[in-house]
C-alpha cells in the first residue's frame, strides 16, 4: 500500500533506552509497545540502544505525544527517547532473499 498516496502520515524510528537491562524491565516495555499498534516492529538492539522501533503515527505531534506518555510512565524505566522521522525511503521491504540464506537441514 502506498501511503504518500492514500492519506497523511509520518514514518519514524524511535529508539529507546532504559535505565535498567533486567528482564522484568525489558518485560514491562515489550509489553506496553504490544498495545501500541503504531509501533509496527520492535527490535531489541546489542550497543548502546536497547530497542529500536519502526512507526507509523498520523502526524509528528500525535507520535511525539504518544513517545511522551511512555517515557512519563516509570514502570516502563524509559531513560531517553530518540525520535528520527524517515525523510525519505529509498528502498522498499520486498521479502527475505530466500536464494542467499543458508537452510539448516
Amino acid at each position: 500500500m502506498d501511503l504518500e498516496r492514500i492519506c497523511e502520515h509520518v514514518l519514524a524510528y524511535v529508539e529507546f533506552y532504559l535505565k535498567s537491562n533486567t528482564a522484568q524491565q525489558r518485560r514491562q516495555f515489550e509489553s506496553a509497545l504490544q498495545d501500541i499498534p503504531e509501533f509496527m516492529d520492535c527490535l531489541r538492539m546489542s550497543g548502546d540502544v536497547d530497542y529500536i522501533s519502526f512507526t507509523c503515527f498520523p502526524n509528528y505531534n500525535a507520535l511525539k505525544q504518544m513517545c511522551d506518555n511512555l517515557s512519563d510512565n516509570p514502570s516502563l524505566g524509559i531513560n531517553r527517547i530518540v525520535i528520527r522521522p524517515v525523510l525519505e525511503r529509498t528502498k522498499w521491504y520486498l521479502g527475505y532473499p530466500l536464494e542467499k540464506l543458508k537452510w539448516i537441514e
